[in-house]
């Protein structure tokens, strides 16, 4: 009966002393809780007849105290994990826990195992291997019996996607949806045992707008969190749900009203109550870890989701107007540790469209160091030293370092898995690199910039079938994009089909608005298909402009290369050295120089930068 004052209560394989406050597995060992976890556990299983509230629970467990919601969540986490899995407490979307697991109560102590005698002719030294062996089988069988139920098998790895909330009250602010999803992702993205898909590609999922379970199938989710808003005078009404995508039930559903000012600050209950119904392990975030331009200054925090969006395409303009984004989110919250790490991305994204290196990186290392200075152990502002360190220090084992503690503190930020498989594939560490990147894809599965740079890492690689299917996926996301019409004119060159290239390459540097690194594989293509004048017309605009300001002394080297003049090209990329030119980090892997790769010259820059290597594929 509940109420029951006996000492025991046994359910399952497990044993409650109320006692001695212990929770003991059927082989006598302790299993470890918090004193508030079994407190609860207590209450659930004395009131197991019906559904016990959160405030109930609350009143119960933390008596006298004020605390919040989210102490509750992880108390009922932690019992769910100690006990393997959710099936001995069950929540009830908007009322509270339920214990559902038949229990005895009792005064003696849980019995431990005891093993089942062999029979006297198991016993007999003359018994036969054979019957021996039939001996051992039946005693597995029966100690299978014994343990009976048996332990929760491990799971699949969850996968979730979060959708934009949908706004009930028009006109609203796009910015709103959008922010509560992101800030749901940054938070369950920090959990080791789910993986989160990226906002990006739940944005272009969204925008046809499909049930749940359509959307959970294009982004390769088992669970999908949904929502929408709708204001209520001064205040904002959030509605959320979580579904299976398997069944389309709803997991978990709830209802949360707060202050405007207020809105972005709901992923903590959110989350909580998400990874409550997964039976996930809480996550709980140092302090240091906490800004207001997370989104407890809702200004800074715009400031902060416009900047990052706009690192999704980065061209020139986006990326200056992410740099002001940033420096607005910064004015509004001086410890704005995003900030500071998008700055350090921004500055380098402008590299790669002919922003010099010697210009662009200090200000983004002092961006890093600032952001580290406030957050150590901050995931963005690793993945942003990560890139520092590979494209411009060339200090290899440190970008590995940077990159592997941040997917070490964030296992779904796509970011990082991305930068550290083009860090492994630059060093020739194929099935590494090319592991990292299946994983950035799966985060985010509609990219086509991750789509068309995997390409680029598979022709690397040296398996061009996969490439191509990855650079016609990479179009048909976004007929457009200039990396991947770079990557499939460079396999047209590869097979000799040079009037292809030529159609790609030409398309591709208008897209990227005639940047160097296009005009020189434009320029290579022309002098396959022995378009002599055209090759040197695009090598005169290469040096009017070096003439002018910095351009990449790789571009140069590879279209000396082209005309196959060796020396020129060796004394252009012994300068890209000096000037630090972050295409030298794919020195290993770039097809582009196997024509001078004998060159003494070239060999003695290979080594000094630690990427020796022969005959390369890469087009990137």
């Amino acid at each position: 009966m509940p109420g029951s004052p006996a000492r025991h209560r046994h359910f399952g394989p497990y044993c409650l002393d109320i006692q001695a406050r212990e929770l003991r597995a059927r082989d006598g060992s302790v299993l470890p809780l918090t004193a508030r976890a079994f407190d609860t556990l207590c209450c659930l299983v004395d009131n197991r007849d019906r559904v016990v509230s959160k405030d109930e629970l609350l009143a119960t467990v933390w008596a006298g105290r004020v605390v919040e919601e989210n102490n509750l969540t992880q108390a009922v986490s932690t019992l769910r994990r100690v006990l393997g899995g959710g099936r001995y407490i069950a929540t009830v979307p908007g009322r509270g826990y339920r214990f559902v697991a038949d229990v005895a109560d009792g005064d003696g102590h849980a019995a431990a195992p005891v093993p089942m005698p062999a029979p006297w002719w198991a016993r007999h030294v003359a018994v036969p291997g054979a019957v021996m062996f039939l001996v051992a089988l039946l005693a597995a069988v029966a100690w299978s019996l014994w343990d009976w139920p048996p332990r929760a098998a491990s799971r699949p790895e969850a996968a979730l996607a979060v959708l934009p909330f949908r706004a009930l009250s028009a006109p609203d602010d796009e910015l709103l949806g959008l922010g509560l999803a992101e800030t749901l992702i940054t938070r369950l993205g920090r959990s080791g045992e789910l993986r989160v898909r990226s906002l990006a590609s739940s944005q272009r999922v969204a925008g046809a707008h499909p049930d749940a379970q359509q959307a959970a199938s294009q982004l390769g989710a088992t669970h999908v969190i949904e929502g929408s808003t709708q204001r209520v005078g001064g205040s904002i009404r959030v509605n959320a749900r979580l579904v299976a995508a398997d069944s389309g039930a709803i997991v978990w559903a709830d209802t949360f009203d707060t202050d405007a000012q207020r809105v972005f600050t709901l992923q903590d209950r959110i989350a909580g109550a998400v990874t409550d119904a997964l039976a996930l392990s809480p996550i709980v975030l140092p302090e240091r870890a906490r800004s207001a331009c997370d989104g407890a200054d809702p200004q800074a925090y715009r400031a902060w989701l416009r900047g990052h969006h706009l690192l999704q395409r980065p061209d020139a303009a986006r990326l200056e107007q992410a740099l002001a984004a940033f420096r607005s989110a910064i004015d509004l919250d001086p410890a704005c540790t995003r900030a500071y790490a998008g700055l350090a991305l921004a500055w380098r994204g402008l590299v790669h469209t002919d922003r010099e290196p010697a210009e662009m990186f200090p200000l983004a290392k002092a961006a890093v160091a600032r952001a580290l200075e406030i957050d150590p152990e901050s995931p963005e502002a690793l993945v942003a030293q990560g890139r520092n360190r590979h494209l411009y220090d060339w200090d290899w084992p440190g970008a590995e370092t940077s990159l592997q503690q941040a997917i070490a503190l964030n296992p779904s930020l796509m970011e990082a898995r991305f930068a550290y498989a083009h860090l492994l594939v630059d060093l020739g560490r194929f099935e590494e690199g090319l592991a990292q990147a299946r994983q950035a894809s799966e985060l985010d599965p509609l990219s086509p910039m991750i789509s068309a740079l995997e390409a680029g890492f598979l022709t690397a690689a040296r398996q061009p079938e996969a490439a191509r299917l990855q650079v016609e996926r990479a179009l048909a996301l976004q007929p457009d994009s200039w990396i991947a019409l770079l990557v499939r004119g460079g396999m047209a060159l590869d097979r000799g089909d040079s009037a292809a290239a030529i159609a790609d390459l030409e398309r591709g540097a208008e897209r990227a608005q005639r940047t160097s690194q296009m005009l020189a594989a434009l320029a290579a293509a022309y002098a396959a298909a022995g378009d002599h004048a055209d090759t040197l017309a695009l090598l005169r605009e290469l040096e009017s402009r070096a003439a002018k300001g910095y351009v990449p002394a790789t571009s140069l080297a590879a279209v000396h290369v082209a005309l196959g003049d060796r020396d020129a090209a060796l004394d252009w990329l012994e300068r890209a050295w000096r000037e630090r030119d972050i295409r030298m980090a794919f020195l290993k892997v770039d097809a582009r120089w196997n024509d001078v790769r004998d060159e003494p010259r070239f060999q003695a820059l290979s080594r000094r930068l630690g990427l020796e290597g022969g005959q390369a594929y890469g087009r990137y």
